[in-house]
């Protein structure tokens, strides 16, 4: 299968390229660039170089292409707040660009990555996918219109999409300026440096690792539905204190924690409900102590 990736290059994505040429699929990856995960090109993968604002750019890369997954997005909540007619730019309407050359370019799946950042303040927990979605931030409202185009294209083109909502994914590769908390612990306890906490640490997350992100990016692609949406989590809710004592374990040091002031609109408490995905054959396999044992050895982070 000739699979398209937009955004090959980035942090999710490297690791989706890679799963897919070691599965024999042929992999062509669109990124511009500018948000680049270290290593460059993936072994074996044509790379085009394309912004997804550029709509005949995108339309003549998907030329060809049998299935695509888009991945190319901003994702930093506070960068979106700062910038938020650049995420729409990227987020929405790239997305309503890659919709549009899928459906020109006769493609048969477009797998879209979503977030559990589309639900806002969780009203009942374990999150399901029939929950009410109410962002709290510009980047989940840009994410959350991804899906609605996703969900039009669908219904007016009749194109297949699997819509995936990866909760906070984690692992080697990840860029500590648009990452989320576990790279920017990595990186103070690489430093000998307290972790820095906001707000009182009892929020929580469900952390994935990115290996299982890949899988289910790959399970997305044959999933026997024309149109579903479903979580990417572990189903485990860890809190932040938790966390900082087992990244501090793992890396066999004990810098100390600092607290600073709660971040406003910080969700307080969120955790997938995997059973969806599961039902496709899809289950996270990587424990999250497994996974920090990875990124961290003795003295510091190995990669990230």
């Amino acid at each position: 299968m000739e699979v398209a990736v937009t955004g090959g290059l980035g942090f999710i994505g490297r690791h989706t390229v890679e799963l897919l040429s070691s599965g024999g699929h042929s992999v062509r990856v669109l990124d511009d660039l500018s948000r680049a995960a270290p290593g460059g090109a993936p072994e074996g993968a044509r790379v085009v170089r394309v912004d997804v604002r550029d709509l005949d750019g995108v339309r003549e890369a998907l030329e060809g292409v049998d299935a695509v997954i888009h991945l190319a997005a901003l994702t930093d909540v506070r960068e979106s707040a700062e910038r938020p007619l650049l995420y729409h730019e990227v987020n929405s309407t790239g997305t309503l660009n890659v919709l549009r050359a899928s459906v020109e370019a006769g493609v048969s799946r477009v797998v879209y990555a979503s977030s559990a950042a589309v639900y806002g303040e969780p009203e009942t927990l374990p999150i399901r996918e029939d929950h009410p979605t109410r962002p709290t931030s510009i980047y989940g409202a840009t994410k959350l219109s991804g899906e609605a185009y996703c969900r039009a294209a669908h219904g007016t083109y009749g194109l297949s999409v699997v819509v995936l909502r990866y909760f906070n994914v984690y692992g080697p590769g990840q860029n500590v300026h648009y990452a989320g908390v576990i790279a920017k612990f990595a990186e103070r306890i690489s430093k000998g440096l307290p972790l820095v906490i906001y707000g009182d640490g009892r929020q929580t997350r469900d952390f994935i690792h990115v290996r299982d992100v890949a899988r289910a990016n790959l399970v997305a692609l044959e999933a026997p539905v024309d149109f579903g949406v479903f979580n990417v989590a572990t189903g485990r809710e860890v809190s932040v204190l938790e966390l900082s004592r087992v990244m501090q374990e793992a890396a066999g040091v004990e810098v100390g924690v600092e607290f600073g002031p709660p971040i406003p609109g910080d969700i307080r408490r969120s955790v997938g409900d995997p059973s969806k995905i599961e039902e496709l054959g899809f289950r996270a396999e990587t424990p999250l102590e497994e996974g920090i044992k990875d990124l961290i050895s003795p003295g510091g982070p190995e990669n990230w």
